[in-house]
């Protein structure tokens, strides 16, 4: 008797236990969700659900990361702009005494990979007194800004207009670059200087001592699909003659601009336009 009443038990507990979350946004087969971060095909979490090992994620601790492209952590994926936001520990900071008239390089290289430092979502920030110099690792400058020491204000740093600290704008995608920092005196906080790229939208303009032990920063990397890609779009009919399927120019940087695929979507209920029922969601269904 008491077998039998644990088995209507199981019986009921079975039956009120909700059936685990279908994946909305992955590839048939695998989870679309690493801690509380959206991974939407292409990319994927674990072999054989990202369209290329370039795209596969680890889920670590519920904390996803780039598997081949150095561990980084990924904070978030964006399938409209094609963009994906990475932790990077690329920020160049010094806090010495004496600072005055020093130099300190660094260089970040996305090598063969097929992510470029995005030019529309980053901007290069140099905080401090001096000149910072984005460039190419062959030398060549991109961009760059300098700033003035005359009485900085807790307001001049977070305006970041050129007083102790600026910012400007990319003018082309990257694969690779490197920052030189030329200080030019010691400043009252204790000569500190940093120049970084920066999600533009993620970007906290704070003074400098509140990030002087952060490790990393978040960056916007766009990533491509090239023609031995198998992108296959969502299958819903687009509308007003507008194709799913589009190809688009990247714009680089002192070379041959490269080609990509990308995938549209034309409603705001869309799921992913990178899977084939990834429109279902546009019509209600």
């Amino acid at each position: 008797m008491k077998l039998f009443q644990a088995y209507l038990l199981l019986l009921l507990f079975i039956s009120l236990t909700p059936p685990p979350a279908l994946a909305k946004y992955a590839k048939p087969g695998c989870i679309d969700m690493c801690g509380n971060v959206i991974i939407p095909y292409p990319f994927g979490i674990g072999a054989g659900c990202s369209i290329n090992p370039w795209y596969m994620v680890d889920c670590k601790n519920s904390t996803p990361y780039l598997s081949v492209l150095k561990q980084l952590e990924v904070l978030q994926v964006d399938l409209q702009y094609q963009t994906v936001t990475v932790n990077t520990p690329t920020m160049i900071s010094y806090c010495q005494n004496p600072v005055g008239n020093s130099s300190h390089t660094m260089s970040i290289d996305l090598g063969g990979s097929p992510f470029w430092f995005s030019k529309s979502h980053n901007k290069f920030v140099f905080e401090g007194y001096g000149v910072a110099v984005l460039m190419m690792d062959g030398g060549s400058m991109v961009t760059g800004c300098s700033t003035a020491s005359l009485n900085v204000s807790d307001s001049d740093r977070n305006n970041c207009l050129g007083n102790g600290c600026c910012h400007t704008a990319i003018p082309h995608h990257l694969k690779s670059y490197s920052i030189n920092i030329t200080s030019l005196e010691e400043e009252e906080d204790g000569g500190c200087v940093s120049a970084f790229l920066v999600d533009d939208t993620s970007y906290d303009q704070g003074r400098l001592s509140d990030r002087r032990n952060a490790s990393f920063i978040p960056i916007s990397l766009l990533w491509t699909l090239t023609d031995s890609d198998p992108v296959t779009c969502c299958n819903s009919d687009p509308i007003e003659g507008r194709e799913r399927r589009e190809r688009r120019r990247v714009d680089i940087f002192n070379g041959t601009p490269v080609d990509t695929w990308k995938c549209n979507s034309f409603y705001e209920r869309s799921l992913n336009p990178y899977l084939i029922d990834g429109c279902k969601e546009e019509h209600g269904m």
